[in-house]
Parts: structure tokens; sequence; C-alpha cells
């Protein structure tokens, strides 16, 4: 009994999301592990990492503690990405990315879909003559495709005496569903090296630049609200082969509010190799809001969960897990279970050229 009440409980959350964009108020998917899926954090990202060609692949699973065994889908995002990075640029030490990024995004019971491909483009030039410092500006546009299957929703209507019957008619407007429409977004990144093992990275995006139509009703007025994200690490030594990085991101997307802030502890194999080699561990904590009226201190106070990470690279090969602890006011019927996601990256070099820029911090 208690799970189907769970089931109901995040069926009306699905709706309350579907009204929440009807109103401009929708909220893209995302990761937890944000770096995890660089080109969909912030298109100067494409092509920022040592050597050529960089492939990336995320998956997240929401919510499956609660919807086990019941009739509602989990709630899963897929994301990937694969970009390259010149030796050259418009100067000897500069360097051109290009990526190619796609998402897949599939919520409740009626199966509601997102389905993103796109392309990148960035550049990146150095600021000083060791290659230390750099500024990058990308761009990235996108195809979006929106799906959602109405055969899986109950709508008043069709209650026939306390229970459900397909064969009753809606009494709904539903057209529509399924549909494309096109994206811009665009970032900067600033990358810089302070010392044998401190570096630091900075970057803004801004996602949605066209403000698209998203109605699943044909209405022109309802576009997707832009997304404005920000974030920001620094790497330093902690003790022996231990490095702290402390790191942030915030994103406002229309009335949400949301701040992912913590920190990842990288224990080095080879001290000689700081960029090399390592194991991760780390935590984060996430906060949303989403009242535009109140005041800054109150728009985000409200925890919603505690990012618990693990990675490690070796060899170039770079997997990543994370799991999302909920505590926000679902934490009682998610039993604090919250979402899990699984991440792998390599990133590789041209045989035959090494890049010409030296330097970009692990993320």
């Amino acid at each position: 009994m208690k799970k189907r009440l769970y089931t109901l409980a995040f069926s009306v959350l699905i709706g309350l999301k579907l009204s929440a964009q009807s109103l401009g108020g929708a909220a893209d998917s995302h990761f937890s592990m944000f770096n995890a899926a660089p080109l969909q954090l912030n298109p100067a990202m494409t092509g920022a990492f040592d050597c050529n060609w960089r492939a990336n692949a995320i998956f997240r699973s929401q919510w499956g503690s609660v919807l086990r065994d019941e009739s509602v889908p989990m709630f899963m995002t897929v994301g990937g990405s694969a970009d390259i990075r010149t030796n050259r640029g418009f100067t000897e030490s500069g360097a051109f990315g290009f990526g190619l990024t796609a998402m897949s995004d599939r919520a409740g019971q009626s199966k509601f879909t997102t389905n993103r491909f796109g392309l990148s483009l960035a550049y990146h030039q150095a600021l000083d003559r060791r290659n230390e410092h750099f500024i990058g500006l990308g761009f990235q546009s996108e195809i979006w495709q929106r799906a959602i299957n109405y055969t899986g929703l109950q709508f008043p209507l069709q209650n026939d005496n306390g229970t459900y019957n397909s064969s009753f008619p809606t009494g709904e407007y539903l057209v529509n569903n399924n549909f494309l429409f096109w994206d811009l977004s665009a970032g900067l990144l600033y990358t810089g090296k302070f010392g044998y093992r401190t570096n630091g990275y900075i970057g803004f995006a801004a996602q949605h630049l066209n403000r698209p139509v998203e109605s699943l009703l044909g209405d022109k007025n309802v576009r997707l609200p832009m997304r404005m994200t920000a974030h920001a690490g620094v790497r330093f030594k902690l003790k022996g082969r231990f490095d702290m990085q402390p790191k942030i991101v915030y994103v406002n997307q229309g009335v949400s509010h949301e701040v992912n802030l913590g920190s990842d502890f990288r224990f080095i194999f080879d001290e000689q190799e700081p960029q090399g080699n390592n194991f991760r561990f780390g935590a984060m904590f996430r906060m949303v809001g989403g009242d535009n009226k109140a005041a800054w201190k109150d728009r985000i106070v409200n925890g919603e969960a505690v990012i618990i990470s693990l990675g490690i690279e070796y060899s170039k090969v770079n997997l990543n897990i994370a799991y999302d602890i909920n505590v926000s006011q679902l934490a009682n019927a998610s039993r604090t279970y919250g979402a899990f996601e699984i991440g792998l990256s390599y990133v590789g070099c041209f045989r035959k050229s090494r890049p010409q820029t030296i330097f970009c911090p692990k993320f």
C-alpha cells in the first residue's frame, strides 16, 4: 500500500513538472557529477583537456527505490559526448575544440522524453608564454526532440465508479505529442596553473539563448527559460600525495535556483605526475529554491541532497560513480534514496603529434 502511495505521489510530481513547464518555469535535466558531462555543463569546455581527443558517457537513474516493481518506469538520463582539440589555433599558443554531444531523458508514467543532439565549437587562447593560463569561448547548437505518451496518463473523466477505464474519453485537448526545436548556448572558461600542484578554473554558461518554444499544446508564448550556470574549482596540495579540490556550481533557470557546494580529495599514485593516475573521493551538498520574490538568503535554503562520489583515473581512463542521498521533504517517502550515477571517459593523443598547448586542470 505504501508503495502505491509513493507511486501516486511521484505521478503528482510529474504532473506538477508539466504544469510548471506550461508556465515557463521548467528546469533542464542535469547530472550531479557535472564535470563528467562537460559539454552539457559549458560549451567552452569543448577541447578543454590535455592531449587531442576525449570521449565521455554518463548514466543517471533516479527514484528507483520508490518506483521499483511498480508500473511507473524509473527516471533515467543518459548523456555522452566526443570532442577533439587541435594542436594550434590562430596562434601557436591557441587551440580549437570541436565536439558532438547527445543526451536522452525520460521521466514518469507518460514516458516524457527529451532527446538532444548538438555540435560544439570552442577556442582556447593562452594568456602567457608558458601556456599555463587559458581563456576559452564556446558555442553550442542543438536539436531537441520532446515526446510524451498520453496513453500512459489517467484523467478524471476516465473514472468509472472508482476504477480507471481506458475506454472512456479523456476530455482533454491533447495534441503535438512529438516535436522538434533548435537551441543555442554559449560559454566562457578560464583555467590557470598557479604552482606545481595548484590550479583552478572558473566558467560561465548561458543556455537557451534563443528561448525556443517548448509547448506541447502549440502555444508560442511558452518558451524554454534561459539557463545560467556558473562553476568554479581550485586544487591544491593538502599533504603528501593528497590534494584537495573544493568546487561550486550555481544554476538559475526561470524561478529555479540551485547550488552544489563541496570538495574532492585526490590521492596521486605518482608524485612526479600530479596530473596522472589518481584515486578520488568527495562529497557535495545541493540546495534548491524557487521564489524570485524572496530575499536572496531565503531563495536557496532548501537542502535537497548530499552527493557522495568516488573516482579513479588510470592510463587516461576515468571512471566515476556518485550517489544522491535525499535530504529533502521527500526523504521519508524515498527512505533517503536518491539518484545513482556512473560516468566513464577516455582522453587520447594523436600518435604523430603532441598538442602544442600544455596545461589544462583536471576537473
